[in-house]
């Protein structure tokens, strides 16, 4: 008994060592920024023997560290770890990690002050003004920092600029118009970007084993600076929790259209859905776009019950083989006795008969 209850003990203590082996990492900071403006990600819930090594996109931060720009705060035992900045760049927009023993990540957005419009049939004419232009004051406006009517000058039919208001007004849908435009007044200035409408497709179904991975990725026409936010399970995800993770496309590198699911259950079968716009808060149709797929899920011994149906089909012909074997067996056998009986009976002898008649 006593070294049953010394087993018991050793396999409890085992246990939690392992619970405190897969223990996550938790992050704590703003998840979006404004260019310019500082940030700070914390990481906490570190073991004494992590390494702590912060990483952006699985990329070493080895030389932004080096040149000041990002600046690496760790104290010893407090099982934590800091990383900030005092500008936000462009450069800054990715996936954190404090250390490669978690698997937990901290999304960072860097938000541009940009005006972000959608061109459309629908939307046409597209307006834009001249922010904090005071009357009378002239504009100058500018495409992909080239003069207006200089950078269309073979669409100045499709724009129309009104020296008045300093409004500029796109006239029709047209892929030549999409860019940057900026406005340009007295000590002040405005910049759009004219994006098309994005577009999002998925395939029809997929199917997944039970306790496989879920990979998907929301396909389509999209432009930089597009959100994406996904529904599986009847929730709702813009970025990683639990065993939903959300990534980066290394092709288009735009983050948040690939989703991975870890260990699939058979309750998670259904619609999964992926949208996409500018905005997470603009639902109008002709800004943004959704797409679907219908989740199946596969028994994970669903590939075995086909197999174990051969074997039991061989046993039984087996048995049925060796079953008539066996009667066949027998039946020769009693056949064979059968036919030596009357070969064992006693014959009279013929030479003792002629003697006695003699």
């Amino acid at each position: 008994m006593e070294r049953r209850a010394a087993f018991v003990l050793l396999g409890m203590l085992y246990l939690a060592g392992t619970l405190v082996t897969v223990q996550a990492v938790t992050y704590t900071g703003a998840s979006v920024v404004h260019e310019g403006q500082p940030w700070t990600i914390e990481c906490s819930g570190l073991k004494p023997d992590d390494m702590i090594r912060w990483t952006r996109n699985g990329q070493s931060l080895e030389p932004e560290l080096a040149s000041g720009q990002l600046v690496v705060n760790s104290v010893v035992g407090t099982g934590s770890s800091t990383l900030r900045a005092t500008h936000a760049t462009g450069n800054h927009d990715g996936d954190y990690k404090c250390s490669p023993d978690s698997n937990d990540v901290f999304h960072l957005w860097i938000y541009f002050d940009v005006k972000i419009r959608v061109l459309t049939s629908q939307d046409t004419p597209l307006v834009m003004e001249c922010a904090n232009r005071t009357a009378g004051a002239k504009v100058a406006w500018f495409k992909d920092d080239v003069p207006i009517y200089t950078a269309l000058s073979d669409n100045e039919d499709d724009i129309k600029l009104d020296n008045d208001t300093g409004t500029l007004e796109l006239l029709k849908s047209d892929d030549d118009l999409l860019g940057n435009y900026t406005c340009k007044a007295h000590n002040s200035s405005t910049e759009y970007r004219i994006v098309p409408k994005p577009t999002a497709y998925m395939t029809e179904s997929i199917s997944v084993v039970e306790g496989e991975k879920l990979t998907l990725v929301c396909g389509g026409k999209q432009s930089p600076g597009i959100k994406v936010s996904w529904t599986f399970g009847d929730q709702n995800y813009t970025r990683s929790k639990g065993r939903v993770k959300i990534g980066r496309d290394p092709e288009k590198g735009i983050y948040g259209t690939v989703l991975t699911v870890e260990n699939i259950e058979m309750n998670d079968r259904g619609n999964v859905y992926c949208r996409v716009s500018y905005n997470w808060s603009d639902f109008d149709e002709n800004h943004m776009a959704e797409a679907h797929t219908f989740l199946r899920i596969k028994d994970k011994l669903a590939a075995l019950w086909p197999f174990l149906g051969i074997c039991a089909e061989v046993v039984v012909l087996c048995a049925i083989i060796l079953v008539y074997e066996k009667k066949r067996n027998k039946a020769e056998l009693e056949e064979s006795d059968t036919d030596q009986s009357p070969d064992t009976k006693a014959t009279p002898n013929k030479d003792s008969e002629v003697r006695q008649r003699k």
